[in-house]
């Protein structure tokens, strides 16, 4: 009894030790940073500092020219295992592009520094909901447990990643800004940066992700027979070949959705991307028309399925149109999937019980996030975040209350899965 009581002194003494003002301003400093995918330095620089001043033991990795992973540890006493922080430095957009791509995006961007200001407890601006919030939360865990002069068993990891934004290259979209989709974790995990379980503060809304979808990413190619607009009669035009293929998939997405739905979550699918001819020149039939997709697929499933599918409406189209349509897969993103043993899960859910009162929903979404690419390299995963609540936040915001909260939960969770052995926490399969 006399320990449990302990313990629950020490944990108490750590969340009074929270600095509020510290999470604040610097999730405003790094929101402040811009930091779009494939222009990560600056913002790793900082936050390395940060961490450094934290008394963590920092690491750049270089990436590629310019991208840099930042690995911080906060060593405890040992025999205890290791919880990583992991998330993303890079945001899906730049706050300098076209005002209007911005404005259609979130109304509360603004189109000139300083990108981040609050209003009342809310902050807004690029990145700070996804999820510079969470960087910065990581950070004042670490400083409460610190400030609380808390020992641990096990070490504390902070991974600031590049590159985890769904974007890839293609085609003419070459070049360090196409490469996300989890460049920078898949470097990190296999250059050091492992741990035996991993909290990502992905914008879950303060809910209980342990498992999300993968995605495919296909291109649909039509070849076409360029001829001038005077001798066009009776030519085959590659873009109106291809809007039979729209409608062919568009038919086919219901009885996908019913065939693939996971945990009462219907796959999302996208017509992305369309494009064909010359918009230059008009007087000349389209000599191609390229379709890209992003089909969602769940957990326990495997791109080529995904392959298969598509592959069975083309060929249709080939026996009863005439169709010639090539097809290839450049995105092949798979899912993440954390057994409900997990000793990381009953860590966060009795957290968020403690702090919120009640207990945490656990959610399925069909976005990707870099649990999927840490679970395959042995690291339990799992997602929770302080921003994306239900009907209460949107791009570009972040509830001050939920950020406070979500650092509550994640010190409460360092604190008790850190406290344990190693072999305490780790299933044995893999052991």
């Amino acid at each position: 009894m006399r320990v449990k009581e302990s313990e629950r002194a020490l944990s108490d003494t750590a969340l009074r030790s929270i600095d509020n003002d510290y999470l604040i301003k610097l999730t405003m400093d790094l929101v402040n940073i811009e930091s779009p995918t494939g222009k990560e330095r600056e913002v790793a620089e900082f936050y390395r500092n940060q961490l450094s001043e934290l008394g963590f033991k920092t690491t750049l990795q270089e990436v590629e020219a310019d991208r840099y992973n930042v690995l911080a540890i906060m060593k405890g006493s040992g025999g205890g295992p290791t919880l990583m922080f992991n998330g993303h430095l890079d945001t899906s957009f730049s706050p300098r592009e076209d005002p209007k791509i911005l404005r259609a995006i979130s109304p509360v961007y603004r189109t000139e520094p300083p990108w981040c200001y609050r209003e009342g407890d809310w902050l807004y601006g690029m990145g700070v909901f996804n999820m510079k919030g969470a960087l910065a939360a990581y950070a004042a865990c670490a400083k409460s447990i610190q400030d609380a002069s808390v020992e641990l068993k096990g070490d504390i990891m902070i991974a600031g990643v590049v590159g985890e934004i769904e974007k890839t290259q293609i085609d003419r979209f070459q070049g360090p800004e196409y490469r996300g989709y989890g460049t920078g974790t898949a470097h990190l995990v296999t250059h050091g940066g492992t741990a035996d379980a991993a909290i990502l503060g992905e914008p879950t809304g303060l809910r209980l992700m342990r498992a999300h979808f993968g995605s495919v990413w296909a291109k649909i190619s039509i070849g076409g027979t360029l001829v001038h607009t005077a001798h066009a009669t009776g030519v085959q035009n590659a873009i109106l070949q291809m809007t039979k293929v729209v409608e062919a998939i568009q038919k086919w997405i219901p009885d996908y959705q019913r065939r693939f739905e996971y945990q009462s979550v219907k796959p999302s699918v996208n017509l992305g991307s369309i494009e064909g001819g010359w918009p230059w020149r008009a007087s000349r039939t389209p000599a191609f028309c390229n379709l890209y997709l992003d089909v969602r697929y769940p957990p326990r499933r495997h791109p080529l399925d995904l392959k298969q599918e598509l592959q069975v409406i083309l060929s249709d189209l080939r026996d009863k149109e005439g169709i010639d349509a090539d097809l290839e897969l450049y995105v092949s993103d798979t899912w993440a999937e954390l057994s409900e043993d997990e000793y990381i899960l009953k860590s966060l859910s009795q957290a968020h019980e403690r702090v919120f009162e009640k207990p945490v929903e656990s959610v399925v979404f069909s976005w990707s996030s870099d649990a999927n690419i840490l679970t395959r390299n042995g690291v339990a995963a799992v997602n929770y975040g302080p921003t994306g609540g239900p009907g209460k936040e949107t791009r570009g915001t972040c509830y001050i209350p939920n950020l406070i909260g979500c650092t509550k939960v994640y010190t409460l969770a360092a604190l008790d899965f850190c406290s344990k052995r190693r072999e305490e926490v780790r299933r044995s399969s893999y052991l």
